[in-house]
């Protein structure tokens, strides 16, 4: 054997026994790869971990809390409904020229705002968010609802979603039905707004009468009783009000 032959035999590793070179655009993918598996299953967790706490944790919570989803329902409708009495009643200083029906404006006002308060109270009790128009309410209700506040003609505002309902449901008013009582005044003014306010009302026994027999949790049927309680109250005496100006369902024969 030659010196040269030994060199190579000693310097040749034997086949197979080292893979070939990884270029760098192999490397590259195979890193790509590795992160997008990292990625993938971080984002499997966190899909496993919201599953579990919508499917497993949450109604947990909710059982040893006392609640179901119809109480936290119920809630919420009840606080969007009683916001925009709020904002009917904010509407009557300026626009009404009535003592007793500015007075009576104030006392629904303010009882509307009692109930959002409670309600709100119930839900952030139980970490469920309060819907904005009822945070809104109770600013539009803080300002006063005894003197004039500055709008642009369709009412006060307190906030972007201060009266942004779709209407129809409960008693509820469209934005352009709020609108159109709010460009009233004096007599025409008083006569829509408790009219509005009868029909409101009433929509509004609906969600609570609903809780009252459906209801879980007895905090939450107590405030659907009250709330029911007071609006069967409420809806009488703007009634008696709406007569006595002559309004819909009048004996005066001025109304229909």
């Amino acid at each position: 054997m030659t010196p040269q032959d030994s060199t190579t035999e000693e310097t040749t590793p034997p086949s197979g026994s080292v893979p070939d070179a990884e270029t760098p655009a192999e490397y590259g993918l195979r890193r790509r790869l590795r992160l997008m598996g990292a990625v993938l299953a971080g984002g499997l967790a966190v899909v496993l971990a919201l599953l579990l706490w919508l499917g497993v944790l949450v109604p947990a919570k909710q059982k040893a809390a006392g609640y179901s989803d119809a109480d936290a329902a119920y809630a919420a409708v009840a606080i969007e409904h009683n916001a925009q009495a709020v904002q009917l009643t904010a509407l009557a200083p300026g626009r009404s020229t009535d003592d007793e029906v500015l007075a009576l404006a104030v006392e629904v006002g303010e009882a509307s705002a009692g109930r959002v308060e409670d309600l709100a109270a119930w839900l952030e009790a139980r970490d469920i968010p309060v819907p904005a128009a009822g945070r809104e309410a109770l600013a539009l209700a803080e300002d006063g609802l005894t003197t004039e506040l500055p709008d642009d003609g369709s009412g006060p505002r307190s906030g972007t979603t201060a009266h942004s309902h779709e209407g129809g449901n409960h008693g509820m008013l469209t934005d352009a039905q709020v609108n159109g009582i709010a460009a009233l005044h004096a007599r025409d003014f008083d006569i829509a707004l408790l009219a509005a306010l009868v029909e409101h009302h009433y929509g509004g026994l609906q969600p609570a009468d609903k809780e009252i027999t459906g209801g879980e949790d007895a905090e939450a049927i107590a405030l659907a009783q009250a709330e029911a309680d007071a609006i069967r109250v409420e809806v009488e005496d703007v009634r008696d009000a709406l007569a006595g100006i002559g309004g819909p369902g009048s004996n005066d024969g001025s109304g229909s």
